[in-house]
């Protein structure tokens, strides 16, 4: 009987992946795949202006730094891959103060069609209700990635 050597090789990876893929948190993974340089597309916070810029997710040991860079504004925030509502959905939720304000974002995480993330967000004050959110859509941008 001939072995295949490559076929038992291939069997073998192919049976170790799923344990090695179990080590790496569904959370590790989403911030993985969020990670990256993204156009912002933005409706203010109780208000029917519109803004554009840039976003960098950045995935780091200690979580996700937020660089957002709006009308010549840069900010920084944190983020994290949280769960919502009592389905426990993944979110990413971004965090961040502007003008001495603290800003929240709850996002959902998506994939376009060439599998980079698509990711659209409320923005909202924490724990101040408002009818009129803020909205944001984050589109990769190829030109850097």
């Amino acid at each position: 009987m001939k072995i295949n050597h490559s076929a038992i090789a291939l069997l073998i990876l192919l049976l170790a992946s799923p344990v090695a893929m179990s080590e790496q948190t569904q959370e590790e993974f989403l911030a993985g795949f969020i990670a990256g340089k993204y156009h912002l597309l933005g409706k203010y916070l109780n208000s029917e202006k519109t803004y554009f810029g840039k976003i960098d997710l950045i995935a780091t040991e200690k979580g996700i730094e937020v660089q957002r860079f709006i009308e010549g504004n840069k900010i920084s925030g944190t983020a994290a891959i949280e769960k919502a509502t009592v389905d426990k959905i993944d979110v990413l939720r971004m965090r961040f103060t502007e003008n001495n304000i603290k800003y929240e974002e709850t996002c959902m995480i998506d994939g376009d069609l060439d599998n980079y993330a698509r990711i659209t967000c409320y923005l909202y004050q924490p724990g101040v209700k408002t009818t009129n959110p803020g909205l944001e859509v984050l589109f990769i941008d190829h030109s850097v990635n």
